[in-house]
């Protein structure tokens, strides 16, 4: 059962004339302003030093543990001044606008597009042959080549305020910049014309956003409740031992994570053939999965396990009927790939009747009342989105993609963002990697060097880096933002605008903070091992592509193909047997690579709903409530103390996640 408004549901009224029920207020953009420099700044040292990256999972730690900050704060003020205080439209609006600006530093955006951008030129050597390869269709204007830059940024020891550091930079990062903007900013527009549909028709419960929006509350009654309490202790009692251990090594830990002993690996047990075929099968308790596990529906959680071992059982077949000679066989990714586009297919075809009628509205005919209470007119956001995509289109053949290309780049990228909102929307996610089934691997893998040429294949990896992974983008928390405007009355036109606004700016510090952090310490010698293996990862596939030099990928196509088909199967099975227990969607979401640390939590969160439903009736479930509350509030506030600490001593602490 996923979260369920309740008629303790209450939000803080203001009256009319307030401007605090706007939520966007001056205060709040001030506010935004002054964390942005200093958000990124702390990712960018993290991702130096290697701790965990707040942005690999879908409810932002860093982000969290600054809203519950800030919101202790706002209780004291609005204690002392209540009309000074914080409504609750306005935190919830510096919630994802704060959010927002911590996309473009995130894992899958910066991280590994920076490192794309110089891998290039500081990695390619007469051993890899690169240069005989595709050095010749390396583009210029969003990579940077100046060897003399580089060697001072991977040696340290120099500072980007040099004018011979920051000069080589200059015009491919403001190319990056504009990328960005136009793409996400466009994204702005799909929210509008998407959130009709998702939160008033088919009424999706946003699971993530149920954190923020408890913590808002004037009141939050889950603080009334025991059962928090017992939640939060026991989550900051796993953080408080385990973080001590690393320290003391005789301070007891609670092993609830990979890596930790005696952490259950099923691999030690199961080492001959083909059994050694599954891989990891670890069983981590992390308390804040287990928690977001709580608040989605329970079908769902129950897939996400079931599917995982599934996919595993998939490989020990493979192995065990000696199937494995082909590459890639028997493609799971490009079979997930499959299930997640009849996930965005199945939703556009249950809608069809509803886009329909937005797109008679988009070229100014039927009822003009059906965008009256809209953001913005459905034509208008139509037009905010055809901007950015053609933009980002042109920036695309600036760098030598084929027309044709580029539009099936862009494409893909909207669909899969589109995806990634609709998962977020319904299921709620602790993670929604969808790892190398972006458009420049699916493109890569499906239609090879043969159909594409070298120079699409090697403008298509400059843009690798944003679309690994498509954790951190901002369209589903645009489309978050607006369903809290419909509960709130926060003013979702000036929401969107105030987050097409801040992406150029964070983005800016972004790549400054990580810049400034890089000449001064140095990417080769006080750096941790992501970025030298990054910044090589989209060239050493590309290198792959072209040695290989194949034509269209008919074993990817299947696959794909069959994935859609199942989802679609298992869709139809549910329509016609409303008691089978298994959402579709698990079949798609299950291979990404943290379903390896998160299976076992969603196990626990099915079972624990299960009984709960069972033997408590309605009262247990708002038990449940406050217990995924209180896990995730407590693991992330004290696993973000410790990350903190070891920011300010630069000494290693424990990490709750990963």
């Amino acid at each position: 059962m996923a979260y369920a408004h309740s008629a303790e549901d209450r939000v803080e009224h203001l009256d009319a004339a307030d401007p605090r029920r706007r939520g966007v207020t001056a205060r709040v953009l001030l506010l935004t302003a002054l964390l942005i420099p200093a958000d990124t700044y702390f990712i960018a040292d993290l991702h130096r030093r290697g701790i965990e990256d707040p942005t690999i999972i879908a409810l932002f730690w860093n982000v969290l543990f600054l809203f519950v900050a800030l919101r202790i704060l706002n209780g004291i003020v609005a204690r002392l001044s209540p009309r000074r205080a914080l409504a609750q439209q306005e935190m919830l609006a510096l919630w994802i606008l704060v959010s927002v600006a911590t996309c473009p530093t995130g894992l899958d955006t910066l991280k590994t597009s920076w490192g794309t951008m110089q891998g290039y030129a500081y990695f390619q050597s007469p051993q890899n042959d690169w240069e005989r390869l595709f050095g010749d269709y390396v583009p210029e204007s969003m990579t940077v080549g100046d060897m003399g830059a580089l060697e001072r940024l991977w040696v340290g020891d120099h500072s980007i305020y040099e004018e011979r550091n920051w000069r080589p930079w200059l015009g491919p990062v403001w190319r990056w910049v504009l990328l960005f903007t136009f793409m996400w900013g466009g994204s702005a527009g799909l929210a509008v014309l998407f959130r009709k549909r998702w939160v008033e028709r088919e009424r999706m419960s946003f699971p993530i956003v149920q954190v923020p929006f408890e913590i808002s509350r004037p009141n939050m009654p889950s603080l009334g409740m025991a059962a928090f309490w017992i939640a939060f202790s026991l989550a900051t009692l796993v953080n408080l031992l385990n973080g001590l251990h690393v320290f003391y090594g005789g301070v007891p830990q609670i092993p609830v994570k990979i890596g930790q002993e005696p952490t259950l690996d099923l691999r030690r047990y199961l080492t001959g053939h083909p059994w050694n075929a599954m891989g990891r099968v670890h069983a981590c308790f992390y308390p804040f999965g287990i928690g977001l596990g709580l608040l989605i529906p329970q079908d769902l959680s129950l897939s996400m396990w079931v599917f995982f071992l599934f996919w595993r059982a998939q490989a020990v077949f493979v192995a065990w009927l000696g199937w494995t000679q082909v590459r890639g066989f028997p493609f799971m990714k490009e079979q997930s790939f499959g299930g997640y586009l009849a996930i965005l297919g199945f939703s556009l075809w249950a809608g069809r009747r509803y886009f329909r009628d937005i797109c008679r509205r988009i070229i100014g005919r039927g009822d003009p009342a059906m965008d009256a209470d809209e953001p913005l007119r459905y034509q208008t956001a139509f037009l905010i989105f055809l901007a950015g995509f053609i933009a980002v289109t042109m920036l695309g053949v600036s760098i030598k993609l084929s027309v044709a290309v580029a539009v099936a780049f862009f494409l893909q990228y909207y669909v899969m963002t589109m995806i990634v909102g609709r998962i977020r929307a319904e299921m709620g996610l602790p993670t929604h990697e969808i790892e190398r089934l972006g458009p420049t691997v699916m493109q890569g893998n499906i239609l090879g060097p043969r159909i594409l040429g070298k120079q699409n294949l090697t403008s298509l990896s400059v843009f690798f880096g944003f679309t690994r992974g498509l954790r951190n983008i901002p369209y589903p928390l645009m489309l978050e933002g607006l369903y809290l405007g419909g509960r709130t009355g926060l003013d979702g036109r000036r929401l969107l605008i105030a987050a097409i606004g801040v992406i150029p700016i964070a983005t800016a510090f972004a790549y400054f903070w990580n810049l400034r952090l890089g000449y001064e310490h140095g990417l080769g010698a006080d750096w941790n091992r992501w970025m030298p293996w990054s910044s090589q990862e989209a060239w050493r596939q590309l290198e792959g592509w072209l040695n290989r030099d194949e034509g269209f990928g008919w074993g990817p196509t299947v696959a794909t193909v069959l994935g859609f088909g199942v989802y679609f199967g298992l869709q139809l099975v549910r329509s016609v047997w409303v008691w089978w227990p298994l959402h579709p969607a698990g079949f798609a979401i299950s291979t990404t690579y943290y379903m390896q640390h998160l299976w076992m939590p969603m196990a626990v969160a099915w079972a624990a709903k299960s009984l709960m439903g069972r033997y408590a009736g309605r009262g247990g479930v708002r038990h449940l409530q406050a217990i995924a509350f209180g896990l995730i509030i407590g693991d992330v506030i004290t696993g973000s103390i410790w990350a903190i600490y070891s920011a300010i001593t630069r000494v290693n602490t424990y990490a709750f996640w990963p």
